[in-house]
């Protein structure tokens, strides 16, 4: 695994105050990132006011104790921010260690020179520094910190290395310092444990691992920024490109958001998004990896950035002039546009002016075909008024035809029947009159006083002249009584004494219907009392739907 060559020390160190940063374990988008990089120097300028703090306070310090402290805040401040100014305080931090004569500030002192040699591609000078140093006279908390200062040593050279010989044996060196870390350490260091999983090729133990610490880390920490660039790497070697820009993504905002200047996962990132197509968002990725590479004069990062800058920035170049292009194609083609347009609008105008014309002529004739709708629509109303009268006279017409069928029915029928009667009644009489001859005849004056007396032979004549009178009048309203008892209320009905035959009740009403509405003629028919007919009249109507409208609704039967 590649190891950032950057100072363990800083994000142990990292409880500094500085300006925090909230991820709060989410995942940034490439838009956070954006948004960072516009608003850096808003993150530097917070970097270079705790620098100055330091040196004021550094400047007014009164023991070499306070002085080799702060120098060496100072180092860790210009560590991955300015090479050369971490050069500066670490020599001068070795100066006060020397001064104080204790031999594990000049051990760590020797040692932060050497790491800043790295940096900066000084492998042979940094090496030198390492080897004569005496590590059995070192205390324990700083073994930790050489044996990574060694690693990183190797893991560079081996990095840089041209032939197959050299490589092996940085490769080999390399390994026994991440050996040498973890038996120091007792495995505790996860970066360097997760590194020596990938070399024994447990890659799913090693990045499981990585992940867990990943979830621990304080995302205002520093550390973040290592935990997920190492992460990305492992990602990097899967081939899982999505899940290795969201480490990249949350590592290189760390980066922008922590003011440092040396670091590597933008301008990877921009390799990664070059390959993707997104030119322009790489291309000033790529620009500002570079430019705060010269700025910290980290020499070995500037070069491998400009080993991908010119791939970038040719495809940058060739975007950009084929949007020219575009953009000189689609000026052409406005121009041409604006011109025909002005051409076009020169001819509307004359159409404009023609259409005018033509407008107002129409006008005059809307005018004039107003004036003649309004004469149409008085014509109109007089023919709906007309039609609506002679419609009102056509119905007046229809319902006395429809009377006047009906009541020729009516007559013609009961004329009929009435000379049938009569004829009738003409022979049961004149059979009646020689029956009662007979009894005279024959001196049976008490048979012939008794036959005069009885009243029978007129309630059979009635008998018979009702039932003809029913039978008549439902052969010409068979429906009546059915239609009769849907006027009445529920359980209510009149039902007749026997079928084909009326009740007296039902008689009053078909006299009714018949229109013989007067209750002494009806009373005189049917051989009863005109206070009898009025309460068959009353009492029947009581029992209806609709009391008051009760005759009228007969009389549509």
């Amino acid at each position: 695994m590649k190891i950032y060559t950057r100072s363990y020390i800083i994000f142990l160190l990292s409880l500094c105050i500085y300006p925090t940063f909230a991820q709060k374990k989410k995942f940034s988008s490439l838009n956070d990132l954006d948004k960072a990089i516009v608003e850096q120097q808003i993150y530097v300028n917070k970097r270079e006011e705790n620098i100055h703090v330091n040196k004021k306070a550094l400047q007014e310090a009164t023991t070499e104790e306070e002085r080799y402290r702060l120098k060496n805040l100072l180092f860790n401040e210009y560590t991955a921010y300015k090479v050369d100014s971490s050069l500066h305080y670490a020599k001068e931090k070795l100066i006060s260690a020397q001064k104080i004569g204790k031999q594990e500030y000049i051990d760590d002192s020797h040692i932060n020179i050497a790491r800043v040699l790295i940096l900066a591609g000084m492998y042979k000078e940094a090496s030198d520094i390492l080897d004569n140093i005496d590590r059995s006279q070192m205390v324990d908390y700083l073994k930790d910190y050489y044996f990574q200062t060694y690693n990183i040593l190797y893991e560079s050279m081996l990095k840089h290395s041209l032939d197959s010989s050299s490589t092996e044996k940085y490769r080999q060196k390399a390994t026994e310092y991440k050996d040498s870390i973890l038996i120091n350490c007792n495995y505790s260091n996860p970066y360097i444990y997760a590194d020596r999983l990938i070399i024994d090729g447990n890659y799913q133990k090693g990045l499981k691992l990585l992940l867990d610490t990943f979830e621990k880390v304080n995302p205002e920490n520093r550390e973040i920024a290592y935990t997920a660039y190492a992460i990305s790497d492992f990602y990097r070697r899967q081939g899982n490109i999505e899940e290795e820009k969201k480490y990249l993504i949350v590592s290189a905002l760390s980066d922008i958001k922590w003011g440092i200047k040396e670091y590597i996962s933008l301008w990877r990132l921009a390799t990664i998004l070059y390959q993707e197509g997104d030119i322009e968002r790489a291309y000033t990725y790529v620009s500002r990896s570079l430019d705060d590479a010269a700025f910290s004069n980290a020499r070995l990062r500037t070069l491998e950035i400009t080993q991908t800058l010119p791939i970038i920035q040719n495809a940058y170049l060739l975007k950009n002039h084929t949007e020219q292009r575009r953009q000189q194609n689609a000026l052409i083609f406005t121009t041409t546009l604006i011109l025909s347009l002005v051409i076009m609008l020169f001819f509307i105008r004359i159409q404009l002016k023609r259409l005018s014309k033509t407008r107002s002529q129409l006008n005059q004739a809307n005018q004039q075909l107003q004036k003649l709708n309004v004469e149409l629509k008085t014509v109109n109303e007089q023919l709906l008024s007309t039609n609506d009268l002679l419609n009102e006279a056509n119905n007046i017409l229809s319902l006395t035809n429809q009377s006047l069928t009906e009541a020729n029915n009516i007559k013609e029928t009961y004329i009929t029947r009435f000379m049938s009667e009569c004829s009738a009644y003409i022979d049961k009489i004149d059979t009646y009159r020689r029956q009662l001859n007979k009894l005279a005849a024959a001196g049976k004056l008490d048979s012939l006083y008794k036959e005069l007396k009885s009243s029978s032979f007129i309630e059979k004549e009635l008998d018979s002249f009702y039932s003809t009178f029913d039978e008549t009048f439902l052969h010409l309203f068979p429906d009546f009584v059915e239609q009769f008892n849907s006027l009445l209320r529920e359980n209510e009905a009149i039902v007749p004494p026997k079928k084909g035959g009326l009740s007296t009740e039902l008689r009053v009403f078909a006299l009714l219907r018949l229109g013989i509405t007067d209750n002494e003629r009806i009373a005189s028919f049917l051989r009863c009392s005109k206070a009898t007919i009025y309460s068959y009249r009353s009492r029947v109507r009581l029992k209806s739907f609709s009391p008051e409208q009760f005759e009228e609704q007969i009389m549509h039967l």
